[in-house]
């Protein structure tokens, strides 16, 4: 068991601009394994950090952690147009993660923002929370252990996924679903067209 001390020497590092960014992203992904309410605050400090790369992380590691603590912190840098839209696309895709259907009204508020990624990524976020609304049920677990931002499609013919992934007339959360279906299928087939997306 991590005490809190120990918690709090591992928050200090992360939000430690003079320390490397090695030591701080093991830092990070170190909060996210332990979770808990003191891992999401500490987490959530850091996104004043100059880093949009670190900060991406941040708010990755949120969402992977599914705790609803961090959606206050979420919605802030989503909303925050001064942050970078890579960190602002992916607090979206951590709320969507979070599975709350609560946040729905503002991730159909920026599903019309002018940044395409930030509002193609709340487009997908909106679309697995009413997923997970019609299906009554969380999506199998990935054999990667991530929360991803589609559920994987139940078609397993690879030259049917294929065929979805590269439609661009299909809506972006079923070529998500087939994207995701691909890379759990996984073999050379799938990795060929994955890498026809």
């Amino acid at each position: 068991m991590v005490t809190e001390e120990e918690v709090e020497a591992i928050g200090r590092t992360l939000v430690d601009a003079a320390q490397p960014l090695p030591a701080r992203f093991r830092a990070l992904f170190t909060l996210r394994n332990l979770g808990g309410r003191a891992a999401v605050d500490w987490i959530s400090r850091a996104f004043g950090d100059g880093s949009a790369l670190l900060k991406h992380e941040l708010a990755y590691c949120l969402g992977q952690m599914r705790d609803e603590a961090a959606i206050p912190v979420l919605i802030r840098v989503l909303e925050d147009a001064g942050q970078e839209p890579m960190v602002r696309h992916e607090a979206g895709e951590a709320l969507g993660a979070i599975g709350n259907p609560d946040v729905l009204d503002i991730l159909k508020r920026y599903s019309e923002d002018p940044v395409v990624e930030v509002a193609e990524t709340c487009q997908l976020a909106v679309r697995r929370l009413e997923w997970l609304q019609e299906n009554k049920q969380e999506p199998g677990t990935s054999p990667y252990l991530s929360v991803d931002p589609a559920p994987p499609a139940e078609e397993t013919d690879v030259a049917k996924l294929r065929e979805t992934l590269l439609d661009e007339s299909c809506t972006l959360f079923d070529r998500y679903r087939a994207m995701f279906a691909l890379r759990n299928l996984g073999g050379q087939a799938a990795v060929l067209a994955l890498a026809d997306g």
